[in-house]
């Protein structure tokens, strides 16, 4: 039987590069970032915190804000497909929408590193479709594209 851990961030540091997952901590914040899911189109960020008794893990989704009624409509829809994580839209008035993955694994009685990588594993597949449902239905903004009200400069709309 494997041996038990309530992971700290630097054990979670540990499986991370045991497991070959690219990850990095940056200097503003305490997660550690998920260099794949992070280099998807749409995605702003992916990080992993470690707090006492549980491990989240975040991915954040860049929206248009054209497409807030459109997505509403089909947050049921991908919160029964999803079931495992909780995806909810943020909005602030200092930046564009996000959708939100989020997914909880809990530590307090100990993990194993075959628990968490398969936490891990499915929490990060699960994101890459979602990611990918939400390319198809053209809701997300990517950071190398126009933006929305954007217009050649020689089109008039008169």
């Amino acid at each position: 039987m494997e041996p038990l851990f309530v992971p700290d961030s630097n054990q979670v540091k540990r499986w991370l590069n045991e497991g070959s997952t690219t990850n990095y901590i940056c200097e503003h914040c305490d997660g550690l970032h998920l260099s794949e899911l992070q280099q998807m189109d749409g995605v702003l960020d992916s990080r992993i915190f470690v707090e006492s008794d549980h491990l989240i893990l975040t991915t954040e989704l860049e929206l248009r804000p054209t497409s807030l009624l459109p997505l509403t409509i089909e947050m049921g829809r991908l919160n029964m497909a999803f079931p495992h994580s909780k995806i909810f839209v943020e909005v602030t008035d200092k930046a564009l929408p996000k959708l939100i993955i989020m997914d909880t694994l809990h530590t307090r009685a100990g993990v194993s590193f075959s628990q968490f990588r398969h936490f891990l594993l499915a929490t990060m597949e699960s994101s890459r479709q979602l990611v990918t449902d939400c390319q198809s239905m053209g809701v997300l903004t990517y950071p190398d594209s126009p933006g929305e009200d954007d217009e050649d400069e020689g089109v008039s709309l008169h």
